[in-house]
């Protein structure tokens, strides 16, 4: 049974060197049926009910749990070592410390099931949501840590559908609606990028590792190692790049709903008589 979960996790299958590169092929095909899922996600929604669009979020954040949490299981099998000369079985994986949930994509998993199930997490679910819109797609359009495995691999694709169904969660709350962001509540964002700052710096401490890129580059091209930056500086230029990236969010979320807004001709009492509707049923 042991050999048997070994084979079935294999980084390689067929032994066709193909692997999931920036801008390559098996690349792009992921990114097509990423926004592709997405788009056709708001198209089939976006005219149903608000309860039947909540209820799909928390369908895709009990996916996204899964994804997460079953795969811890199998990381034994996912990242064993291999003999370079004959192929065969050295040791297990063990655990694969990047994927505990000090990274901003890993930790954006307990945190958006907090806010989507507990009554008490309404109170963030907007900062969560713009996070969760960024941090996979930021991930998804340079997969630098996907590993050297064939695209249909299981490390490949459980990477790419977490971060995808994560990335799902977040666009498809603003797109339809259920969230709707206010620019005088962007310090909540700052908050929670600070606190997660924090919380990676603590993981790097205890542990020794590389989350949320404080101890090197997110490229590991040597910034800090070749004394171009210091590393203490990764610590406040990480949060300034993720806040800067969410004020761009909310500036490009407050254009589509002016862009829209225009021809329907609504007044700003009938919109806002719309919103409480939309609150009630949240």
């Amino acid at each position: 049974m042991r050999d048997l979960f070994f084979k079935l996790f294999a980084l390689s299958h067929f032994d066709t060197g193909i692997k999931i590169t920036p801008m390559s092929v098996s690349h792009i095909v992921y990114l097509v049926i990423i926004v592709g899922a997405i788009v056709g996600g708001y198209f089939l929604l976006r005219k149903c009910t608000m309860e039947r669009k909540i209820m799909v979020m928390k369908i895709l954040l009990i996916l996204v749990a899964v994804s997460y949490i079953s795969d811890f299981f199998v990381h034994e099998f996912v990242y064993a070592s291999y003999s370079d000369e004959t192929g065969e079985l050295l040791s297990g994986g063990g655990l694969n410390m990047d994927k505990l949930p000090f990274h901003i994509c890993t930790v954006l998993c307990p945190l958006a099931l907090f806010a989507q199930f507990n009554k008490y997490g309404k109170k963030i679910i907007e900062p969560v949501v713009m996070l969760a819109s960024l941090a996979p797609l930021m991930y998804i359009v340079v997969p630098a840590s996907i590993g050297s495995g064939e695209p249909w691999c299981y490390q490949a694709v459980q990477t790419m559908f977490y971060h995808g169904v994560l990335l799902a969660w977040g666009i498809l709350n603003l797109a339809l609606g259920i969230v709707k962001p206010n620019i005088k509540k962007c310090y909540t964002s700052a908050i929670m990028l600070v606190g997660i700052t924090l919380w990676a710096k603590l993981g790097n401490l205890l542990l020794e590792h590389n989350w949320f890129f404080l101890e090197e580059d997110a490229f590991y091209i040597g910034l800090v190692e070749d004394g171009i930056l210091p590393k203490w500086s990764l610590m406040i230029i990480n949060p300034i790049v993720f806040f800067s990236a969410v004020l761009a969010l909310y500036g490009i979320c407050y254009l589509i709903r002016f862009i829209a807004s225009k021809p329907n001709g609504k007044s700003i009492s009938e919109e806002k008589a719309i919103e409480l509707e939309e609150a009630k049923a949240i």
